[in-house]
């Protein structure tokens, strides 16, 4: 598909109707390829949220929609699944557009998109309660949708977080609204074209789009939602857990992350650098689970570096829209010079510049966000680069003498979202991967799918997506308890013993 053929849908699905933002003043969506704009948008206004919500709630209290039985709600994910899959290349094209990750990143996050689909399709007539054994009463549970489930999606990687969280809600028959991120829209609204395809019942399915200070803010509070899922940084997280605490509206919770990569003496060395490279550089490192600390044991610290820079060398930066691009630009100005400040302050510290830590000198680039994939050696733990998230194509490298340091120092940041270890000692792996506080451990690999339950540690937020631990996060449990024999109070009231 040509880029001059793409036309962005900027209207929102509410209740099943577009709708044009109620805000009057439009915000431009640019290409961060060149920072040219893409197209303008308005976003939801109070009243746009609002509609969404109670469309939402009208919707999972409709019969067509609660009274479905859950084969007929998976053949409604399968047809979901097989829009997004008639319309592939249409979906990576905007996403490459407005988030400046490859043609070819795109075209994977769009597969694991049908996949998610495809996967929670399976669980819709599989969600099951249990019986309780008791004398005298039979008591079991159900598992039931919680209603109305807000879905606020962030700008990195937009129709795949969307879908693994939308395909699990439908699949438990929750309603939803997602409010997608105002730096990265179209291609979620986009997905509303599928959902409309699919014949979905108006308003289970409904897309909203603004600011998170605002529109986000004011979907976290309102009444009528009963379950919030946020994927974001860590700060915005803490404000919607404040916020939800209001009218204890359950959160799940997946934050920032400052991954290590812990590679032991006795790895293939080219293999491991390899992997560290996808690990800390796919998706230009715009990753919660990127793989950010580089733990390189002091027998192949020399060799494994002079690899890893050699290779990093060799990544070429293009468009996103280049087929034969391997890193495209950070999403926008703002977020280059944040990253750019984190480089300096490093070298400031005594940081050691391995490779990149600028811009690339390719006049084509110039006017676009791009940052040269770097390398930061000699780096302290005490050093900021060293602790907090960065968010970018940022590799941080340190030496070890003994796997004991190595785990310490990986532990010793406030997140725990994703490992990883680079081992051919299958006891030494082991043993990392235990005493790792992270939530998702990957060893000699690199990658997550839709069974595969994925989530935080510490402030890297709290729940699990995918596999059967997100039906477990889509439903509620209720116990329903029958007496079988005629009732006989265990304490009476007042000497009168009711029959």
């Amino acid at each position: 598909m040509d880029i001059l053929s793409v036309e962005f849908n900027t209207k929102m699905l509410i209740d099943g109707k577009w709708v044009e933002g109620s805000e009057p003043q439009g915000i431009e969506v640019v290409n961060p390829s060149n920072n040219e704009p893409l197209f303008k948008i308005h976003p939801a206004g109070l009243e746009d949220m609002n509609a969404a919500v109670e469309a939402a709630d009208k919707a999972f209290k409709n019969p067509q929609w609660n009274e479905m039985d859950g084969i007929a709600r998976g053949r409604l994910l399968f047809k979901i699944a097989d829009g997004i899959r008639n319309h592939a290349e249409k979906f990576s094209l905007i996403e490459a557009l407005e988030t400046g990750k490859t043609i070819r990143e795109a075209r994977l996050e769009v597969i694991m998109t049908v996949r998610h689909f495809e996967y929670f399709a399976g669980w819709t007539s599989k969600i099951l309660g249990n019986s309780i054994p008791e004398p005298g009463r039979f008591t079991y549970t159900l598992r039931e949708p919680y209603g109305v489930i807000a879905s606020i999606v962030p700008w990195n990687s937009t129709l795949k977080l969307m879908a693994r969280s939308l395909a699990a809600s439908l699949a438990c028959g929750n309603t939803t609204v997602i409010k997608a991120s105002i730096i990265a829209p179209a291609t979620i609204l986009e997905f509303g074209r599928i959902v409309q395809e699919a014949e979905l019942p108006s308003g289970v399915v409904n897309i909203i789009t603004g600011p998170g200070s605002t529109t986000g803010a004011a979907l976290v509070a309102h009444p009528k939602v009963r379950k919030v899922v946020f994927i974001g940084g860590t700060d915005a997280g803490v404000q919607i857990l404040r916020q939800a605490a209001n009218n204890v509206t359950p959160v799940t919770l997946e934050l920032g992350g400052k991954g290590p990569i812990i590679v032991t003496e006795d790895v293939d060395i080219e293999e491991a650098v390899e992997g560290v490279l996808s690990q800390a550089f796919t998706r230009k490192g715009e990753v919660c689970f990127a793989g950010t600390r580089l733990f390189l044991h002091n027998k192949i610290y020399d060799r494994f570096m002079e690899r890893t820079v050699e290779r990093t060398k060799q990544i070429k930066l293009g468009w996103a829209t280049d087929e034969d691009s391997d890193m495209g630009p950070l999403i926008s100005k703002e977020q280059l010079n944040r990253v750019m400040q984190y480089i300096e302050d490093g070298k400031k510290a005594g940081a050691n510049v391995a490779a990149g830590g600028k811009r690339p000198s390719d006049s084509r680039l110039r006017e676009g966000n791009f940052l040269l994939p770097t390398i930061l050696t000699e780096v302290a733990p005490a050093m900021r680069i060293a602790r907090e998230e960065i968010f970018g194509p940022v590799l941080c490298v340190f030496r070890y003498n003994d796997v004991e340091e190595a785990i310490r120092e990986a532990n010793n940041v406030v997140y725990g979202l994703a490992a990883y270890i680079w081992s051919n000692d299958i006891r030494t792996a082991h043993k990392i991967a235990h005493r790792l506080e992270t939530g998702n451990v990957f060893v000699n690999t690199y990658g997550y799918s839709s069974e595969i339950p994925f989530g935080g540690y510490k402030m890297s937020g709290f729940g699990r997506e995918h596999g059967l631990d997100a039906i477990r996060e889509y439903t509620q449990l209720k116990s329903i308890c029958i007496g079988l024999d005629r009732y006989k109070p265990k304490i009476s009231f007042g000497g009168f013993i009711p029959l």
